[in-house]
């Protein structure tokens, strides 16, 4: 379950964020998240996943692979949208939200 102080803290940073059930785990959407400098697209929605899945500690899906950056992309439907995800080990869930992203988001650096 999302600890909500820290889905408040990452919310504050991310306007139109939310918390989206499905299939037994807890995703938060984030609308229009700017990606690091260089990458294209720049701009995209994401859908962290700050639990185990896939064999992965935690996970970020992306509206669109980030060309150049990242390695085995692959499909995933989720919440009824189709999502994009790379091969990203060791982000652990062992921290707050905004640490797990930002750790996934250390991919395209």
């Amino acid at each position: 379950m999302i600890d909500g102080s820290q889905f408040e803290e990452l919310s504050s940073l991310y306007p139109g964020a939310r918390i989206i059930p499905e299939g037994g785990q807890e995703y938060i959407f984030l609308p229009e998240l700017t990606l690091p400098n260089g990458c294209q697209p720049a701009v995209v929605d994401a859908l962290l996943c700050p639990s185990s899945r896939d064999g992965y500690l935690t996970r970020l899906f992306l509206s669109a692979p980030v060309a150049g950056k990242g390695s085995n992309w692959n499909q995933h439907h989720i919440a009824n949208r189709t999502w994009h995800t790379w091969s990203w080990r060791d982000v652990s869930a062992n921290q707050r939200l905004l640490q797990i992203l930002l750790g996934h988001l250390d991919a395209f650096k």
